[in-house]
């Protein structure tokens, strides 16, 4: 495992949501009528086990394979967290010393998606990118302390963002089930945190007790998407890419992983039973209910899953803005637990809000 002990100051915070919430009977209506793909009735009951009912796409199947809307692609979220972020920050993009993404849905493989932001932003400094999905948040801010330790006070903004629902094909939401639990689980989104060193931002929010590492596992990935890379390349224009879902492999794995989590963040000297707030990755909207038997009692849960769904590389940082906004009062410290089933990674940090 990975630690970092230096501190971080949070400058600011933003998120980008597409279009209107879809409800999820709503949604499974759309697919019903437009591609003569009934499972409502098992949409529903999945979307009843994973306490999801509503998310932001950012497509609008119109059609079996399609793209996402115009205005509406990754970088144009992840653009419009960045500015979320920067304004809340009081900073501009060329206040900047670095911008770093993450994701696992770019746009296009080449140029990296964090380009088409910088591009948007139009930001001309230089970019950094992960190809890494629900842990990439942790990857991307332990980059960032090192950055924001030389940056002579500049800030670094770090952005997640996944447009994933263009990888579903409707009509195998019929076919295979583990198609169908992806479509009722994910959703699309950005959110976006501006970070600066300690020493030259006081009396601003930190975060902290940085962490990151790998089970020892030779199990199969929980998610996966084998077809265009190079690999297995595809041509096709009618042949849709998806995940590969592997349920049974989230869910033996994910309580692994969340111990893995808290075992670390006790590991770096944090007591949890003085923490009030804890901020896991949103695999799902019962999160709490899963958590609250490991953990001290009367510790706060925050989910927001069941209002957005489960959006990957977003997910730290778009909780992590509602809860500022909404959850902590000054004093407060939430612990940050990240997992992920591609690579059963974890990490995460110490949030202490002013």
């Amino acid at each position: 495992m990975w630690s970092d002990d230096r501190a971080l100051a949070v400058l600011g915070t933003g998120q980008a949501l597409p279009g209107q919430p879809i409800a999820t009977r709503e949604l499974l209506d759309r697919i019903a009528t437009r591609f003569e793909v009934n499972v409502v009735r098992r949409g529903l009951a999945a979307a009843r086990r994973l306490n999801i009912r509503q998310r932001h796409l950012a497509r609008s199947f119109e059609h079996r394979v399609e793209g996402t809307r115009p205005g509406e692609g990754n970088p144009d979220l992840a653009a419009r967290a960045v500015y979320a972020a920067l304004a809340d920050a009081g900073l501009h993009p060329n206040d900047l010393a670095y911008l770093i993404g993450h994701t696992v849905t770019p746009a296009e493989p080449v140029p990296s998606n964090i380009s088409a932001v910088a591009r948007l932003l139009r930001y001309r400094g230089p970019v950094a990118e992960f190809r890494q999905a629900c842990t990439g948040f942790i990857n991307a801010t332990l980059f960032a302390a090192g950055l924001c330790a030389v940056s002579d006070g500049r800030p670094v903004a770090v952005v997640g963002s996944e447009t994933g629902s263009v990888f579903f094909d409707p009509v195998r939401a019929a076919e295979d089930d583990s198609q169908l639990v992806n479509f009722m689980q994910m959703g699309d989104g950005a959110g976006a945190i501006i970070l600066g060193s300690e020493q030259s931002h006081t009396r601003t929010a930190r975060i902290c007790r940085l962490y990151h590492g790998r089970l020892e596992t030779e199990m199969s990935p929980g998610l996966r998407m084998s077809g265009g890379g190079s690999m297995r390349p595809h041509r096709s224009t009618t042949e849709t890419l998806e995940f590969e879902h592997a349920p049974e492999l989230v869910r033996e794995r994910g309580n692994a992983l969340f111990h893995a989590a808290l075992a670390a963040t006790r590991a770096q000297g944090v007591n949890l039973t003085t923490v009030r707030h804890v901020l896991p990755h949103q695999a799902n909207g019962r999160m709490n209910s899963l958590l609250a038997p490991h953990l001290p009692p009367g510790m706060n849960v925050i989910v927001q899953a069941d209002r957005v769904g489960n959006t990957g590389s977003a997910a730290i940082w778009l909780t992590l803005d509602e809860a500022r906004r909404r959850v902590f009062t000054p004093g407060e410290s939430a612990i940050i637990l990240g997992a992920e089933s591609t690579n059963y990674s974890f990490g995460g940090f110490v949030y202490e809000h002013v």
